[in-house]
């Protein structure tokens, strides 16, 4: 499935300095992902003391990063 990153994604990652390869590494494999606004997905993974959200909708055939950043802790499960 192919990823794709909205207009505003791309503007956060910039201002937030954030490492695209580890938002594909939640994309592909999150470690919780939890239902959000509008049929969107949050999608959480965990890299040492701090986890990255990444909210995405599906499309057809492809999954749009909307946007991205980090959190001190993941919700429970």
């Amino acid at each position: 499935m192919q990823i794709e990153f909205s207009d505003h994604a791309e503007l956060k990652i910039r201002q937030r300095k954030l490492s695209r390869q580890k938002i594909l590494e939640t994309v592909e494999r999150p470690d919780l992902v939890q239902l959000g606004y509008s049929g969107r997905e949050k999608l959480f993974k965990n890299f040492g003391k701090n986890h990255l959200q990444v909210i995405v909708k599906r499309e057809a055939g492809s999954i749009v990063v909307v946007t991205a950043h980090w959190i001190a802790k993941a919700p429970k499960k």
